[in-house]
């Protein structure tokens, strides 16, 4: 005798199978119920599939972010892609921006500060390491911060490795060859990755000092180093422009990324989920050879990563006076939503580097515009605690840029001449379009515009107070 249990499932067989081929077998058959159990099994199969390459697809963008966005970078400035580009170096090779940025010279920088000349390369030690030569500044602040590709930081320069004359070689991990004498192996995770040196200019009369000892960075591979001799820049291969954050052919740079990438710990199952859907690191990802299902999933997928991206941006809440301070960038451990929004932003150096400090809204809530304006209010003996120097610099944040102004002042901070004080010793910066009536402020410009801006407040090499939160900036306050 068949048990109850047993004649139950072999009920609920029976209706799951009518359900599935649309009632066919009652009406028309065994044939015509095999064709509809397959025709349903396809469905369902192609809608697995696509839903599974979206979720799946999702995160390994949002994972992915740093990757693909550093590989295109990279492609984009160590390739000739246009006549008028503004930054072009051969990998291995240094670029200088040549003077302060401004908002028509800032090129790909987001964010960029008005305090220090740039200069940026890209290397490249899968085949040998890499020689950077760095000069005696005598004390002058500089840095170079090397990022890998997944967007994570260590610094040379004044705080870590001094200011005297260096020679320094970028190697990958486990490297047993033989280096120079006196030259100092620094280890990086990634393969290929991205170097930004920020040298300190303390004024227009300065700048020609800073640029020529920024003259004197270098980097060449090791098989090419000869001690004190700067290297010629080279060839200049051409190549079309790469913009795939918005594409399918986000996948391929993710997956070849992923390829040459050294596994991370505590990745493992994720990567794996990513080799389900053909991008991860065992996969050769060919969008020509996807199912449909899986390309629409992968489609959906990059217009989501993105939107969650862009999100989290605008998402980010005022943590101390209405002032957003970040105190994970350079280390995010598995938080790959923060390492791809801080990316998104312009990347960055690490806190105890120089912390940043951004406001999008005024003390009452209300975003900042060029329409509006605003004071900030140190009191005497509160300015940044620093070891180094603090500014402040305001953007468009549609595009990330510096605003233009009629007086050319892109930054205010400890080393703008002339800043006044109150007859009580605080120190009022003005953020507004129009020059400030009042005697005792300093002026900031912003643009007339009713659009969005964003204040930053920088902090080089700042004290324990400011890295731990003991410290609290004034908070920005709209007047009539």
């Amino acid at each position: 005798m068949t048990s109850p249990n047993k004649r139950r499932r072999w009920l609920l067989a029976a209706l799951a199978l009518l359900a599935l081929a649309g009632g066919a077998a009652y009406h028309f058959g065994p044939a015509l119920m095999a064709r509809a159990i397959s025709a349903g099994q396809a469905k369902n199969g192609a809608l697995v599939r696509e839903e599974f390459a979206f979720h799946v697809g999702t995160l390994a963008y949002v994972y992915g972010y740093p990757i693909v966005d550093m590989g295109q970078q990279m492609h984009n400035e160590t390739h000739r892609i246009a006549a008028d580009q503004q930054v072009y170096a051969p990998v291995n090779r240094l670029f200088s921006f040549g003077a302060l940025v401004t908002p028509s010279t800032q090129g790909n920088l987001r964010l960029p500060n008005h305090d220090t000349l740039y200069f940026s390369g890209w290397y490249d030690v899968s085949h040998e390491p890499v020689i950077l030569h760095v000069p005696d500044t005598a004390d002058r602040y500089y840095t170079v911060a090397v990022t890998n590709f997944y967007s994570e930081v260590e610094h040379l320069g004044r705080r870590t490795t001094g200011t005297r004359e260096r020679v320094f070689a970028l190697v990958r991990p486990g490297y047993a060859g033989s280096l120079p004498e006196g030259v100092t192996p620094v280890t990086t995770e990634s393969p290929r990755g991205w170097l930004l040196g920020r040298m300190l200019v303390a004024g227009a009369e300065d700048a020609p000092a800073a640029l020529a000892l920024v003259d004197r960075f270098w980097t060449v591979p090791l098989s090419e180093y000869v001690p004190g001799e700067k290297p010629a820049l080279g060839a200049e291969p051409r190549a079309a422009t790469l913009d795939v954050l918005a594409t399918l052919d986000y996948f391929d740079v993710l997956n070849a990324g992923l390829r040459e990438l050294p596994p991370r710990p505590g990745d493992a199952a994720l990567i794996a989920q990513f080799d389900a859907i053909g991008v991860g690191p065992s996969s050769d990802f060919d969008a020509e050879q996807l199912d449909p299902a899986t390309r629409r999933g992968l489609e959906r997928a990059v217009l989501a990563g993105r939107k969650l991206v862009d999100a989290s941006m605008q998402a980010s809440r005022p943590t101390q006076n209405g002032w957003i301070i970040p105190r994970l960038v350079g280390r995010y451990g598995h938080d790959f939503l923060a390492r791809a929004t801080v990316v998104k932003g312009g990347y960055g150096n690490l806190p105890e580097e120089s912390l940043y400090a951004a406001a999008l809204c005024d003390r009452d809530g209300n975003l900042l515009t060029g329409r509006g304006k605003y004071r900030i209010r140190f009191a005497k003996a509160e300015l940044p605690p620093v070891n180094a120097f603090w500014s402040i610099a305001v953007y468009d944040i549609r595009s990330g840029k510096l605003v233009e102004n009629e007086i050319r002042r892109y930054s205010l901070g400890d080393r703008t001449p002339g800043l006044v004080t109150g007859a009580d010793g605080s120190l009022t910066i003005a953020l507004q379009a129009d020059p400030p009536t009042e005697p005792e402020v300093n002026w900031l410009p912003t643009p007339s515009s009713p659009l969005p801006l964003l204040a930053v407040i920088r902090m080089y090499e700042p004290r324990e107070q400011a890295l731990s939160g003991k410290y609290l900036l004034p908070e920005v306050v709209r007047v009539p």
